[in-house]
């Protein structure tokens, strides 16, 4: 699957935390750690955020609940 992304702007920065905005929907904000982004970002930098998805993290994490939940089965049948 391609990856795809878009384009925010920092809106501002509260401590810890840089307030970024989708730069086609002003309407759209989220918070995210500052410590996470580049260094030296200020109020109205862009910044191009990339999204790829991850089958192979989420096999992992799949896999680990199934043993999580057969391990807790097993315990609950009293093996």
């Amino acid at each position: 699957m391609k990856p795809s992304s878009v384009k925010v702007v920092v809106d501002r920065i509260e401590g810890p935390l840089a307030v970024l905005v989708l730069y086609d929907d002003d309407n759209v904000r989220f918070n995210f750690p500052v410590e996470r982004l580049p260094g030296g970002l200020r109020e109205g930098d862009h910044l191009i955020v990339r999204f790829e998805q991850d089958d192979e993290s989420r096999k992992a994490e799949t896999k680990k609940a199934e043993n999580l939940l057969n391990d807790l089965l097993k315990k609950d049948s009293g093996e």
